[in-house]
């Protein structure tokens, strides 16, 4: 929260609230989470990341590199 007087930061979200809006938005069992045992919780997360990490190398490889035999819509 910042001060009175200072302009807002509308534009910006701080890395762990946009992070924690990956996970809840995609992945509903970290959202509700009922396992006890904190390993299982952090796997989930590690393997939310990867899953995140990866589509969103797919989709800038997809709209970055081009060829003129590309389909031309993705699979």
């Amino acid at each position: 929260i910042s001060c009175k007087g200072f302009p807002l930061q509308a534009g910006q979200r701080w890395v762990i609230e946009r992070t924690n809006a990956w996970h809840t938005r995609g992945f509903k069992k970290l959202a509700i989470c009922t396992e006890r045992r904190t390993r299982v919780i952090d796997a989930f997360i590690a393997l939310a990341n990867a899953i995140i990490i990866t589509r969103r190398l797919i989709r800038t490889a997809w709209t970055t590199h081009r060829w003129d035999t590309r389909p031309h819509r993705r699979p």
